[in-house]
């Protein structure tokens, strides 16, 4: 397929995990769940790690089909390069999956085999039972195959189970970092919180703890069951289930 320009390196490979004994973990669990792994010591701003959905459950974009006895509207051609955002081409088994990173959307979509640049295409949409819930994702893949981006709102509701993800990573981090146990409440939660609330019993250090706790259970694998790829171990008391 003639998609990318000279020099280009938009297209990769699946990632391959080390091949382990009998009863190790699976290549995905290696890969932290990802079908495309990347380096670990990359900027997150820079990495692309990559979840792949089945091209079956995909946007299919392929060949418009030869013009019948019937007028019918030119379709428009096919070019990569017009898609905004950052895009990846990932071949597996003799399929094409485009990955674009537009704002705060991942759009996905299949490229068929006798897609090419500039040639007339048109695209499809499985038939299934959720096919209501993807119509919005599916208007934005096909807004940006002609170039342009979807209306998506600027910002939106915070629940508290995200909020409590979000405090986990930054404890993490920052204890990792050799972050006191105070400077870490005074970064979370303010100066004033912590000179009215931080005592030796108080309710505000457990509640760094128990942030500390969930980041290190997070690094340790308890990533995969956000990421659907394991199933959630037993919640701990005071714990909020994540949608």
């Amino acid at each position: 397929m003639a998609l990318a320009s000279p020099g280009s390196t938009c297209v990769a490979t699946r990632a391959t995990a080390p091949t382990g004994n009998a009863g190790s973990a699976s290549p995905r669990s290696v890969l932290g769940g990802c079908d495309v792994a990347e380096d670990p010591a990359l900027d997150a701003r820079h990495a692309l790690p990559q979840w792949l959905t089945p091209s079956e459950a995909l946007l299919l974009v392929r060949a418009a089909h030869a013009a019948g006895p019937y007028p019918r509207p030119a379709a428009p051609g096919f070019d990569l390069w017009r898609v905004p955002g950052r895009k990846q081409l990932l071949l597996e088994s003799g399929e094409l999956t485009l990955t674009v990173d537009l704002a705060a959307q991942r759009l996905q979509m299949a490229l068929a085999s006798d897609v090419a640049d500039g040639i007339p295409y048109a695209s499809s949409v499985p038939l299934n039972a959720v096919l209501r819930t993807q119509a919005d994702s599916f208007r934005s893949q096909a807004l940006a195959l002609q170039g342009l981006t979807a209306d998506v709102p600027a910002t939106r509701a915070v629940t508290r189970a995200a909020l409590l993800h979000l405090r986990a990573l930054q404890a993490l981090d920052a204890s990792l970092s050799g972050a006191s146990h105070r400077g870490l409440a005074q970064a979370l939660f303010g100066l004033e919180a912590v000179q009215r609330r931080w005592h030796g019993d108080s309710e505000l250090r457990a509640q760094v703890r128990h942030l500390i706790s969930r980041g290190q259970s997070l690094m340790r694998g308890g990533y995969l069951a956000l990421a659907g790829i394991e199933p959630p171990p037993p919640a701990d008391h005071g714990d909020e289930t994540a949608h």
